[in-house]
């Protein structure tokens, strides 16, 4: 826990606002920060159109969200994009095996949420925190990650697997190009 402090400006340093960045080239935060956050969607879903592959998915939302928002938060590092939505893919596909839900149908399939897909979501996100925390990827986009192989949005294949994969990847980089951009620029 943190220390009262009775000097008024060490109180007034913590509980103010963090600086805001500088604007990029003149564009200030609240057109750099949607652009930048519409950008990494736009870059993964066009690389997946180009090549057939399902490469944008709801957890690269707020992936970009976080990406442009508060790229210098913690859980905006590159580490912990990567291996935190890796550790939320890896913990939903554990979570199905001890409740054999491999052919219990999706649930937006079936447009109703079953027990069985109940308890694997609850165990997914509760191996998904775990993991993160052993492997210091803290990155709390990858609950959606691993709720959507919890309630079979992605299936137990490679082939789904390697497109959550990919589709992380390119956020990831694309985050880190843009944050560099915005360094250089800013």
């Amino acid at each position: 826990m943190e220390r009262e402090t009775r000097d008024p400006a060490e109180r007034a340093r913590r509980t103010s606002p963090p600086p805001r960045r500088p604007p990029l080239g003149g564009v200030p935060d609240y057109f750099w920060t949607p652009l930048a956050s519409g950008v990494l969607v736009l870059v993964c879903g066009l690389l997946g159109l180009a090549t057939g592959q399902i490469w944008l998915f709801p957890s690269i939302g707020p992936t970009a969200f976080l990406l442009a928002h508060s790229p210098e938060a913690p859980s905006a590092q590159p580490w912990n994009v990567v291996v935190g939505h890796l550790v939320g893919l890896t913990a939903g596909y554990l979570a199905l095996a001890p409740l054999h839900v491999g052919n219990v149908p999706a649930t937006f399939a079936l447009h109703a949420l079953l027990p069985v897909r109940v308890w694997a979501s609850a165990l997914a996100v509760a191996l998904t925190l775990f993991g993160q925390i052993v492997t210091r990827s803290s990155h709390p986009p990858a609950a959606a990650t691993t709720l959507l192989v919890a309630l079979g949005g992605f299936r137990a294949t490679v082939h789904d697997a390697s497109d959550v994969v990919v589709g992380i990847l390119i956020v990831a980089a694309t985050g880190e190009l843009l944050r560099f951009v915005h360094a250089r620029a800013g």
